[in-house]
């Protein structure tokens, strides 16, 4: 059974994280939804006139803008607690979904389940075979990590052999059926432009249960995070509870790719900047990751939105511009703490 100390921080102190990261993100919420948006004000927003400009207005920013904002900070807060899990669950730091291999196994389902399967209501198609693509990733690498030692270094060397082979294949596959699947291109990078509703419905429906389950397993991550032994030890189903997190992570990891693509290095930044301001433990740690990672990705599809106007530039382009410094950083410095 868990000890937790009780936390003898003033409550101020103990919720201002928490309140810092909400106001952060009203702050980007309200600069991508009404960034050069003209004539824009609290009449027009509830309540349009009827003036084409105003109704134009409106429309922006409730029917482009706030989709894909939700959408951002949705994807943003799944992908940093799928992370955050995977990192528990292997005590791992660098570890990532798309550093193991997980979102490019998700892409390359995908694309082979349009080949295939397509037709006009795509994301029938989409949803279950980029689950299905990162479930067979993630089997992948576990076997090969298993196969390869006890190391648990060994499974990020498997997750980047195995997120090659998935990369390279899809390329194959879009190279070889080119009039077909060239519009799949700009998804592969990860992108949220055309986000409508019915994708944020899709996601709250997967995505919210697992959050909150994940929540609810903080205790026995904390106790995992300290060895197999030690968990075992305290009452943990040590192998119960790794497969349970593995679908939790996978359904995380495919769902975003499912509507977006596979947006990377999210769950790999996150929980380090997290660890920062609330600490390891997983009770504080999970909703700061979501909250954070909501706070990232919202920033980063504004910067990809409007960094080279009138262009959009995909979402993960930005965040891998971000990631492939970060993770350099961290092989650095896990090489001198050794």
């Amino acid at each position: 059974m868990e000890h937790r100390r009780p936390d003898s921080r003033p409550a101020a102190l103990r919720w201002a994280p928490a309140a810092a990261l909400l106001l952060l993100f009203a702050a980007i919420a309200w600069l991508t939804l009404t960034y050069r948006v003209s004539g824009l004000d609290w009449r027009t927003l509830l309540s349009p006139s009827g003036d084409l400009k105003d109704e134009l207005a409106a429309y922006t920013v409730w029917h482009v803008r706030a989709p894909r904002l939700l959408l951002a900070a949705s994807l943003g807060a799944a992908l940093a607690v799928a992370g955050c899990l995977l990192q528990a669950m292997t005590r791992n730091p660098l570890s990532d979904t798309e550093i193991i291999g997980l979102n490019q196994g998700a892409s390359c389902a995908a694309v082979v389940a349009l080949l295939l399967f397509g037709g006009s209501d795509s994301s029938l198609v989409i949803l279950p075979a980029a689950l299905c693509g990162a479930a067979v990733s993630g089997v992948l690498v576990y076997w090969l990590a298993r196969f390869g030692g006890s190391d648990v270094s060994r499974l990020v060397l498997s997750g980047v052999a195995i997120s090659a082979f998935m990369g390279a294949l899809t390329t194959g596959i879009i190279l070889l059926f080119e009039t077909r699947l060239m519009e799949i291109v700009y998804w592969m990078a990860g992108k949220l432009s055309g986000a409508n509703w019915s994708d944020n419905r899709l996601i709250w429906l997967i995505d919210a249960p697992v959050l909150a389950a994940a929540f609810l397993l903080s205790g026995r991550l904390n106790l995992l995070a300290q060895g197999d032994e030690v968990a075992a030890g305290l009452g943990v189903n040590v192998a119960r509870t790794r497969g349970l997190l593995g679908l939790m992570v996978i359904l995380l990891a495919g769902s975003a790719a499912a509507v977006a693509g596979p947006i990377g290095f999210v769950g790999l930044m996150v929980p380090h900047m997290a660890r920062r301001i609330v600490g390891i433990a997983h009770r504080r740690l999970i909703p700061a990751s979501a909250l954070l990672g909501a706070v990232l990705l919202s920033t980063a599809d504004f910067a990809a939105q409007w960094i080279s106007y009138p262009a959009d530039i995909p979402v993960g382009i930005v965040t891998a511009f971000l990631g492939v410094p970060f993770f350099l950083y961290l092989l650095r410095r896990n090489k001198e703490e050794r």
